[in-house]
Protein backbone atom coordinates (compact mmCIF):
# COMPACT_ATOMS: atom_id res chain seq x y z
CA UNK A 1 0.00 0.00 0.00
CA UNK A 2 1.25 3.32 -1.34
CA UNK A 3 2.06 5.68 1.97
CA UNK A 4 0.50 8.91 2.47
CA UNK A 5 2.97 12.18 1.54
CA UNK A 6 4.22 13.39 5.01
CA UNK A 7 2.34 16.45 6.51
CA UNK A 8 3.51 20.14 5.85
CA UNK A 9 6.63 20.81 8.41
CA UNK A 10 8.59 24.08 9.44
CA UNK A 11 11.45 24.81 7.05
CA UNK A 12 14.21 23.43 8.69
CA UNK A 13 11.98 20.18 9.16
CA UNK A 14 15.37 18.08 6.75
CA UNK A 15 13.12 15.07 7.06
CA UNK A 16 12.19 13.55 4.22
CA UNK A 17 10.40 10.39 2.82
CA UNK A 18 12.47 8.06 1.14
CA UNK A 19 11.69 7.27 -2.25
CA UNK A 20 8.72 5.07 -3.20
CA UNK A 21 8.17 2.06 -4.56
CA UNK A 22 10.65 -0.26 -2.05
CA UNK A 23 9.35 -3.40 -2.01
CA UNK A 24 9.68 -4.52 1.29
CA UNK A 25 6.60 -2.63 2.98
CA UNK A 26 7.10 -3.27 6.34
CA UNK A 27 10.81 -2.58 6.14
CA UNK A 28 10.27 0.36 4.04
CA UNK A 29 8.26 1.76 6.74
CA UNK A 30 10.37 1.17 9.46
CA UNK A 31 13.35 2.89 7.70
CA UNK A 32 11.12 5.53 6.97
CA UNK A 33 10.54 6.16 10.57
CA UNK A 34 14.18 5.86 11.43
CA UNK A 35 15.15 8.70 8.72
CA UNK A 36 12.75 11.15 10.08
CA UNK A 37 13.49 10.42 13.41
CA UNK A 38 17.49 11.06 12.45
CA UNK A 39 16.41 14.31 11.42
CA UNK A 40 13.99 15.12 14.06
CA UNK A 41 16.69 14.50 16.75
CA UNK A 42 19.35 16.14 15.27
CA UNK A 43 17.19 19.36 15.09
CA UNK A 44 15.32 18.95 18.55
CA UNK A 45 16.95 16.58 20.58
CA UNK A 46 15.97 14.16 22.80
CA UNK A 47 13.07 15.93 24.82
CA UNK A 48 12.31 17.79 21.43
CA UNK A 49 10.57 15.29 19.30
CA UNK A 50 8.06 12.36 20.24
CA UNK A 51 6.43 9.71 18.80
CA UNK A 52 4.09 11.86 18.01
CA UNK A 53 6.02 14.03 15.93
CA UNK A 54 7.48 10.86 13.92
CA UNK A 55 3.97 9.85 13.30
CA UNK A 56 2.35 13.18 11.93
CA UNK A 57 5.91 13.43 9.87
CA UNK A 58 5.66 9.80 8.67
CA UNK A 59 1.57 10.08 7.96
CA UNK A 60 0.83 7.21 10.14
CA UNK A 61 0.07 6.74 14.25
CA UNK A 62 1.77 6.35 17.21
CA UNK A 63 0.75 2.83 17.80
CA UNK A 64 2.59 1.82 14.32
CA UNK A 65 5.58 4.07 15.52
CA UNK A 66 5.28 1.56 18.28
CA UNK A 67 4.84 -1.34 16.82
CA UNK A 68 8.22 -0.83 14.86
CA UNK A 69 10.34 0.83 17.87
CA UNK A 70 9.13 -0.34 21.42
CA UNK A 71 9.70 2.66 23.05
CA UNK A 72 11.77 5.98 22.35
CA UNK A 73 14.83 4.05 24.71
CA UNK A 74 15.03 1.30 21.07
CA UNK A 75 14.70 4.26 19.14
CA UNK A 76 17.43 6.46 20.41
CA UNK A 77 19.50 3.26 20.62
CA UNK A 78 19.18 2.54 16.64
CA UNK A 79 19.62 5.85 15.55
CA UNK A 80 22.84 5.85 17.64
CA UNK A 81 24.07 3.05 16.08
CA UNK A 82 23.27 4.90 12.37
CA UNK A 83 24.81 7.99 13.78
CA UNK A 84 28.13 5.96 14.88
CA UNK A 85 28.91 3.93 11.78
CA UNK A 86 27.97 6.70 9.52
CA UNK A 87 30.81 8.38 11.66
CA UNK A 88 33.20 5.45 11.59
CA UNK A 89 32.45 5.37 7.54
CA UNK A 90 32.82 9.31 6.78
CA UNK A 91 36.01 9.18 9.05
CA UNK A 92 37.84 6.12 7.80
CA UNK A 93 36.60 8.13 3.62
CA UNK A 94 37.92 11.37 4.66
CA UNK A 95 41.59 10.57 6.16
CA UNK A 96 42.51 7.50 5.54
CA UNK A 97 42.34 7.28 1.66
CA UNK A 98 45.58 5.55 0.38
CA UNK A 99 47.69 7.89 -1.68
CA UNK A 100 45.91 11.24 -0.31
CA UNK A 101 47.84 14.12 0.52
CA UNK A 102 47.27 16.33 3.89
CA UNK A 103 45.47 19.20 2.36
CA UNK A 104 43.40 16.94 0.54
CA UNK A 105 42.20 15.16 3.49
CA UNK A 106 41.27 18.29 5.40
CA UNK A 107 39.64 19.38 2.11
CA UNK A 108 37.43 16.28 1.89
CA UNK A 109 36.34 16.86 6.14
CA UNK A 110 35.67 20.29 5.37
CA UNK A 111 33.55 19.25 2.07
CA UNK A 112 31.68 16.74 4.22
CA UNK A 113 31.21 18.98 7.19
CA UNK A 114 29.44 21.14 4.79
CA UNK A 115 26.91 18.83 3.28
CA UNK A 116 25.71 18.30 6.99
CA UNK A 117 25.46 21.95 7.60
CA UNK A 118 23.58 22.74 4.41
CA UNK A 119 21.44 19.76 5.37
CA UNK A 120 19.75 20.73 8.24
CA UNK A 121 20.57 24.52 7.33
CA UNK A 122 18.57 25.06 3.93
CA UNK A 123 17.82 28.77 4.23
CA UNK A 124 20.74 31.57 4.96
CA UNK A 125 20.93 32.90 8.72
CA UNK A 126 19.65 29.31 9.90
CA UNK A 127 21.33 28.51 13.40
CA UNK A 128 20.13 24.62 13.72
CA UNK A 129 22.14 22.04 15.67
CA UNK A 130 23.66 19.99 12.38
CA UNK A 131 26.51 17.66 13.89
CA UNK A 132 24.94 14.33 15.72
CA UNK A 133 27.67 14.35 17.44
CA UNK A 134 27.17 17.60 18.74
CA UNK A 135 23.43 16.56 19.92
CA UNK A 136 24.51 13.65 21.81
CA UNK A 137 26.93 15.64 23.49
CA UNK A 138 24.05 18.14 24.49
CA UNK A 139 21.68 15.30 25.65
CA UNK A 140 24.93 12.99 27.65
CA UNK A 141 22.93 14.08 31.09
CA UNK A 142 19.66 12.28 29.63
CA UNK A 143 21.00 9.20 27.07
CA UNK A 144 24.07 8.25 30.03
CA UNK A 145 26.01 5.64 28.95
CA UNK A 146 24.06 5.18 25.04
CA UNK A 147 25.71 9.04 24.29
CA UNK A 148 28.89 8.84 26.12
CA UNK A 149 30.06 4.55 24.81
CA UNK A 150 29.38 5.92 21.05
CA UNK A 151 30.84 9.30 21.64
CA UNK A 152 33.80 7.38 23.00
CA UNK A 153 34.15 5.12 20.00
CA UNK A 154 33.86 7.97 17.20
CA UNK A 155 36.58 9.79 19.33
CA UNK A 156 38.98 7.10 19.31
CA UNK A 157 38.50 6.61 15.44
CA UNK A 158 39.52 10.24 14.83
CA UNK A 159 42.67 9.94 16.95
CA UNK A 160 43.64 6.63 15.37
CA UNK A 161 42.80 7.91 11.61
CA UNK A 162 44.18 11.95 11.89
CA UNK A 163 47.26 10.47 13.74
CA UNK A 164 48.38 8.15 10.77
CA UNK A 165 47.34 10.86 8.30
CA UNK A 166 50.08 12.51 10.10
CA UNK A 167 52.32 10.09 10.22
CA UNK A 168 51.91 9.52 6.86
CA UNK A 169 52.42 13.35 5.86
CA UNK A 170 55.66 12.96 7.49
CA UNK A 171 56.70 10.33 5.60
CA UNK A 172 55.89 11.79 2.30
CA UNK A 173 57.63 14.36 2.79
CA UNK A 174 54.91 16.87 3.69
CA UNK A 175 55.48 17.62 7.06
CA UNK A 176 59.13 17.35 9.05
CA UNK A 177 60.09 14.25 10.77
CA UNK A 178 60.45 16.31 14.11
CA UNK A 179 56.39 17.11 13.41
CA UNK A 180 54.76 15.70 17.13
CA UNK A 181 52.37 13.77 15.56
CA UNK A 182 50.03 13.63 19.31
CA UNK A 183 49.63 17.39 19.01
CA UNK A 184 49.10 18.06 15.87
CA UNK A 185 46.11 15.11 15.44
CA UNK A 186 44.66 16.29 18.94
CA UNK A 187 44.71 20.27 17.35
CA UNK A 188 42.74 18.24 14.70
CA UNK A 189 40.70 16.36 16.74
CA UNK A 190 39.47 19.09 18.79
CA UNK A 191 39.18 21.72 15.91
CA UNK A 192 37.06 19.46 14.16
CA UNK A 193 34.48 18.28 17.18
CA UNK A 194 34.08 22.45 17.47
CA UNK A 195 32.88 23.03 14.17
CA UNK A 196 29.06 22.90 14.90
CA UNK A 197 28.69 25.68 17.61
CA UNK A 198 30.78 28.07 15.40
CA UNK A 199 27.91 28.14 12.35
CA UNK A 200 25.30 28.73 15.64
CA UNK A 201 27.17 31.87 16.64
CA UNK A 202 27.61 32.71 12.97
CA UNK A 203 24.74 31.87 11.41
CA UNK A 204 26.75 30.73 8.54
CA UNK A 205 29.46 28.05 7.69
CA UNK A 206 32.21 30.82 6.22
CA UNK A 207 33.62 30.67 9.95
CA UNK A 208 34.35 26.94 9.60
CA UNK A 209 35.92 27.51 6.05
CA UNK A 210 38.39 30.43 7.41
CA UNK A 211 39.01 27.80 10.58
CA UNK A 212 40.05 25.25 8.10
CA UNK A 213 42.25 27.70 6.01
CA UNK A 214 43.86 29.13 9.82
CA UNK A 215 44.63 25.52 11.24
CA UNK A 216 46.00 24.69 8.07
CA UNK A 217 48.47 27.67 7.67
CA UNK A 218 49.53 27.15 11.32
CA UNK A 219 50.38 23.54 10.66
CA UNK A 220 52.35 24.01 7.55
CA UNK A 221 53.87 26.96 8.98
CA UNK A 222 55.23 25.30 11.85
CA UNK A 223 56.02 21.64 10.17
CA UNK A 224 55.93 22.15 6.47
CA UNK A 225 58.43 20.38 4.64
CA UNK A 226 60.05 20.90 0.90
CA UNK A 227 61.70 17.57 1.03
CA UNK A 228 60.83 14.83 -0.63
CA UNK A 229 59.31 11.46 0.73
CA UNK A 230 61.28 9.69 3.69
CA UNK A 231 62.76 6.08 3.07
CA UNK A 232 59.78 4.92 4.79
CA UNK A 233 57.03 6.08 2.25
CA UNK A 234 59.54 5.49 -0.71
CA UNK A 235 59.52 2.17 0.47
CA UNK A 236 55.44 1.44 1.03
CA UNK A 237 53.61 0.54 -2.31
CA UNK A 238 51.71 3.28 -3.54
CA UNK A 239 48.50 3.41 -5.34
CA UNK A 240 48.59 3.80 -9.38
CA UNK A 241 45.84 6.31 -8.66
CA UNK A 242 43.66 7.11 -5.51
CA UNK A 243 39.99 6.24 -5.22
CA UNK A 244 37.53 9.01 -5.69
CA UNK A 245 36.48 10.58 -2.42
CA UNK A 246 32.75 10.89 -0.88
CA UNK A 247 31.12 13.75 -1.24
Amino acid sequence: MKQPAPRTRTRNAAATAPPEGLTTPRGATRERIRTIAEDLYVLRGHDGFSFGHIADAVGTTRANIHHHFRDKRQLMGELIDVFVDDALARIASNWTQPGARFADRLAAQLDDLHRFYTRFNPQPGDRNVWSPLSRLRLDLPTLGELASDALMRVDHAYDASLRQAVIEAVEAGELLPDTPVDDVARLLRVSLLSCAPMTQDSGDFKEVQKFFATIERMILAAWSSKGGPTPAARARPQPSKPRNRRA
